[in-house]
Formats: C-alpha cells, sequence, structure tokens
C-alpha cells in the first residue's frame, strides 16, 4: 500500500508537505500541490478514510439501513437519501437487512465502527431493540417510511391511515361488499395502521370481513402469492383485495392466474407504494403512491442540517399519499 511517506520520497518533500498537499492546505505552494497530487495519482495512493475522520473529526459519510433491496420503493427512498448527500458532499453507505432484526443489529454496529456521521433507517419494527440501544448513543438517526413506539426520535413517514382509506374508498365507491386485506408484517407500524383502517372504513360504511379474508404476511411477493392462493381458493372468496404494499400485490396477480381469475373482471386488486412496476402496460396496478423519493430527500436534509449545525430540534413529518386508479379495478359481479 502506498503511503504518504512513498510519495514525500517520490517528490522530495517532507510527509508533513505531502500531508498538507493533499488536504489542500493554502500553506503549500501551487506549484508543490501540483506535483504532490501527479505523483499520489501515478504512484496509486488512496487515502486512509478512517485515520482522515478521526482527524477531522467528520467521516462525510451517512448509513442508510434498508429492509428489502428488491423492493424499489427503498430504491427510491436511496435515491432521495443519495442526491441530498451528494450535493452536500456525503457518501452514503447502503445496508440490506432482508427484514433481519439481528442483521439490522450487526450493520447499526458496524457502521459506527466505520465512524459514519449519521443514520438514516427504514427498517424499525414497533420494540425495535437496535432503535432503542442507538437512542442512547450520540448517533443522529432518523427513522424514514416507519416509526417505533419505544423511542421518540425524528422521522419522516407516509400517512397510513389516508392511504388505506383511499384504497378501501375506491373499492367500496365501485360497489364491492366482499373486500380482503393481506398486510405486511405485524410488528411493523405501517401494516397495523392500514389493516386498522381497512376495517374501520368497513364498519363506517356498515361492511364486515369474514375472518378468512384479512391476514398479516410478509412485503414479499411470494407471501401475497400464498395469502392471495389462500384467499381466493375459498368457497366465498372476497371479489377484491387490498395488499398492503405492491409487491404482495403482484404476488396476489400471480395466484389469481393460477387459478384462473381475471383481475379485473374476477378480482379487484389495489396496492400499496405506486413502485415503478406497478405502471408497467402488462400490470398497470390501481395504488396508493408515496412520495419516497421525497422522504428520503426530507430526512437526509434534517441529519446533514443535525451534523452541520449541531441543531437537534426533532423532526416529525408525515406526507400525504394520493390514490393512483390504473386498471386492475373496476365494478364487481352482478353475483356480489
Amino acid at each position: 500500500m502506498v503511503t504518504i511517506k512513498d510519495i514525500a520520497r517520490d517528490v522530495g518533500v517532507s510527509p508533513s508537505t505531502v500531508s498538507r498537499a493533499l488536504s489542500g492546505s493554502p500553506l503549500i505552494s501551487d506549484e508543490t500541490g501540483k506535483r504532490v497530487r501527479m505523483a499520489a495519482q501515478r504512484l496509486g495512493y488512496e487515502r486512509n478514510e478512517l485515520a482522515r475522520a478521526l482527524v477531522k473529526g467528520s467521516s462525510e459519510a451517512i448509513g442508510l439501513i434498508i429492509p428489502d433491496i428488491t423492493n424499489t420503493f427503498f430504491a427510491d427512498i436511496a435515491r432521495g437519501v443519495g442526491e441530498v448527500a451528494d450535493a452536500a458532499g456525503y457518501g452514503v453507505i447502503l445496508c440490506n437487512t432482508n427484514g433481519s432484526i439481528d442483521r439490522e443489529a450487526s450493520y447499526i454496529r458496524l457502521l459506527r465502527r466505520k465512524q459514519v456521521d449519521g443514520l438514516i433507517l427504514a427498517t424499525a419494527t414497533l420494540n425495535d431493540p437496535s432503535t432503542r440501544s442507538l437512542s442512547q448513543t450520540e448517533t443522529p438517526f432518523i427513522l424514514v417510511s416507519r416509526i417505533c413506539q419505544d423511542v421518540d426520535t425524528s422521522y419522516v413517514i407516509g400517512d397510513d391511515r389516508a392511504g388505506a382509506r383511499l384504497a378501501v374508498e375506491h373499492l367500496i365507491g365501485l360497489g364491492h361488499r366482499s373486500i380482503g386485506f393481506i398486510g405486511g408484517p405485524a410488528n411493523v407500524q405501517s401494516s397495523r395502521d392500514r389493516r386498522a383502517t381497512y376495517r374501520r372504513v368497513l364498519r363506517q360504511h356498515g361492511l364486515s370481513a369474514d375472518a378468512a379474508w384479512v391476514c398479516y404476511a410478509d412485503f414479499t411477493q411470494t407471501a401475497g402469492r400464498e395469502a392471495g392462493r389462500r384467499m381466493l381458493s375459498l368457497e366465498n372468496r372476497p371479489t377484491a383485495i387490498f395488499a398492503a404494499n405492491d409487491v404482495t400485490a403482484l404476488g396476489v396477480l400471480e395466484a389469481a392466474d393460477e387459478l384462473g381469475l381475471s383481475v379485473p373482471e374476477d378480482l379487484s386488486l389495489v396496492g400499496y407504494d405506486d413502485i415503478s412496476y406497478a405502471s408497467l402496460p402488462r400490470i398497470q396496478l390501481t395504488t396508493v403512491s408515496q412520495p419516497t423519493f421525497e422522504m428520503g430527500r426530507l430526512a437526509t436534509e434534517w441529519l446533514l442540517s443535525v451534523l452541520s449545525s449541531g441543531d437537534t430540534i426533532p423532526l416529525y413529518r408525515v406526507l400525504e399519499p394520493h390514490l393512483v386508479v390504473r386498471s386492475t379495478t373496476t365494478h364487481p359481479g352482478t353475483d356480489d
């Protein structure tokens, strides 16, 4: 590995001069600085960022932890994070937990050892031990898309109650009276809020749901396919399903196809998030759209403001969703 001493020998200056030149010190002449930088590039020198962070007191990097890298919902959040961070001269270290609480804890420990300046978490659960532990440290962090009941900390989320109401009232407005719900994990606040609102809206319209039409699952296509297959195989199956995210809804579409059911003629389907796949010509999923890029942007702006000013005024931001009606919902058949 090439060191500052190697560059100093090559250029014929002291190691301290090389260090100052690479840091852009005004004490170094333009000519010497240019010679040092050219030698560093020619020799393949790479800075020790950890040592530099110790000196500067900043790594100029933040950590972003997400639960599912295959879900483009989180990719859009990451895009918002990245654009703001890059404009401010910060790098982003992305970690994917695959929904594992243990892996989340491991990544938080790793990122803190790497001395990232702050963290953005899209992985929080209702009683998240990692979030609780992190709140006892000096590392600034913010939650995005999810909250933790145990910790009073900053967050940027969507209004899941408003979004679920849009979805269910859309189906009721079309004339559906037999509406199922496939949720996400029971320990995720957004999943609970969407399920609770689904039940509340049904009651407000004088409707109820068969117990077999309601379930928690994972926010995955496989879980949606399995839950959809069970629900749609019932003799008294629902004529419409509200899936708690678009990836789950894609699984329901698979199940309907396997069972010979046409969407929307035999089954109306609403998803949640409006991921990029939802608008594909062969899918055209009716869904509740969330401002995911904005979530990432706002969370990062708050975190960077804390890092630059030391101001720790918390941010509690709830963003409004909207309904996007496409081709997977229509009026029910006459036998509903």
